[in-house]
Formats: C-alpha cells, structure tokens, sequence
C-alpha cells in the first residue's frame, strides 16, 4: 500500500464510526446511512489530494457527509417540504455535534425499548418500523386518533426519560 493509501485509511478509520453516526443522525434511515457513507467515503478518497495535512480531517469529512445528506434529502422528499432548507442545515449541525455519543444513544435505545410494555412496543413497531400512517392504525386497533397521539407522545417521554437515566450512570 503507498504512504496516500495508508494516510488515507489510517485517517478515516479514526472516523468512520462518528461519520456513519453524523450520516444516520441526519437521514434516519441506516439502509440510506449506509449507502451515503460509502459515497462520501468515496468522495473523501477522490478529494484526498485537496485535504492539506496536519487540519482536521474529521471536519473536512464532516463537511462532505453534510453535503451528501443536504443533497439526498432535498432530492428524495416524497412530500412537500415541511420545513424551510435552513431546517435541515440547522439539524445536520445539530447531529455533528450530537454524533460523538451516537453509538451510546442507540444502545441505551434498545435497552429502554425492551423495558416498554409488549403494546408500547407493538405500537412503535406498527408506526415505525412498519411505517403505518396512524390513521390506519387506528382503524386497525380501534383506538381514536388522539388516543394513539396521546399514547406515542406518552412512549416518547419514557423513552426521553430512560435513556437520559442511562447516558448519565455512563458518564465518567
């Protein structure tokens, strides 16, 4: 391997974790996490001769991942635009600072999902995983509308609660 190849790797592989949790931040969905981390890694290598060394390559390649997510999301709305595009600028700078414990953040997530009650969970996996409007949730359960809101904005809240618990008892 020569000495680019190897500054290179040994670059990004201090990195990749924080700019797969940046991109995943940003577009919430690991399937297009992913596929976004491969095309900013590629860009990173195409671009490698314009990064001056001795700066810091993780805000270079923040920069890049910022780019590459602006664009996808602004070219896969489904819907119209619920938000201004500063929106967006303002979450990704949001999820580059918040990416540092993003790994933390997951782990605690799991653990507060398996704590919820089966209909919590059922409920969550319904909307989200299975990405059912919640209209039709309720058709489906027969709860009301608010009640469904009611109880999501409830989930919310112990969800909030338990993983801020848990990032607290892993602070040093």
């Amino acid at each position: 391997m020569d000495d680019k190849s190897s500054k290179f790797f040994s670059l990004y592989t201090r990195i990749h974790g924080r700019l797969y949790s940046y991109i995943l931040v940003v577009v919430h969905n690991r399937a297009v996490a992913e596929d976004l981390l491969q095309e900013t890694a590629a860009i990173l290598w195409e671009k490698f001769d314009q990064y001056k060394d001795g700066t810091n390559f993780c805000a270079w390649a923040m920069c890049i991942a910022k780019n590459k997510c602006l664009l996808f999301l602004r070219d896969n709305r489904k819907t119209k635009e619920l938000f201004k595009g500063e929106f967006y600028e303002n979450l990704a700078d949001v999820a580059e600072h918040s990416s540092h414990n993003f790994s933390q953040r997951v782990k605690a997530l799991d653990e507060c999902m398996q704590r919820l009650s089966k209909n919590d969970q059922k409920l969550l996996r319904l909307r989200y995983k299975n990405n059912i409007s919640i209209k039709e949730i309720a058709i489906r359960t027969g709860w009301s509308i608010n009640q469904l809101y009611y109880q999501s904005s409830r989930i919310f809240d112990l969800l909030r609660i338990c993983i801020s618990k848990s990032l607290t008892q892993q602070e040093p």
